[in-house]
């Protein structure tokens, strides 16, 4: 099972505590998804301050889709996890807050799981 250290990174009995399966793999996911302000390889494709400038609309959403699909090529090179087809989809919360529904499959175990982020945006 593929693990890593959880973030923000802790210790916890002098050792830093570890994440590991689906936990580990959306951790990665939302780091990837953060802003790239950092040499951290992870977030090079990561949505940035420009999404809270921003309006939502189809052209930000494809380059939200854009961004995703590039971290689950990482993620599928890396044997973890694959990106459903036809996600992430687009939906409003009944606040009118912009939200992303990410369907993959784990490829450790072939479980399909969701993981549902906020998308940042002025609009």
């Amino acid at each position: 099972m593929a693990q890593g250290i959880r973030l923000p990174a802790r210790a916890k009995a002098g050792r830093l505590e570890l994440l590991g399966g689906d936990e580990y793999i959306e951790q990665l996911i939302r780091v990837g998804l953060g802003a790239p302000d950092s040499d951290n390889p992870w977030n090079v494709n990561g949505l940035g301050e420009f999404m809270v400038f921003d309006l939502n609309d189809p052209q930000i959403e494809g380059d939200i889709r854009r961004r995703v699909e590039a971290i689950f090529k990482s993620l599928k090179r890396d044997q973890l996890a694959e990106l459903a087809r036809g996600a992430p989809r687009f939906y409003r919360t009944t606040e009118g807050e912009l939200r992303a529904r990410i369907e993959y499959k784990n490829l450790e175990h072939g479980s399909r799981r969701v993981l549902e982020v906020p998308v940042p945006s002025g609009g």
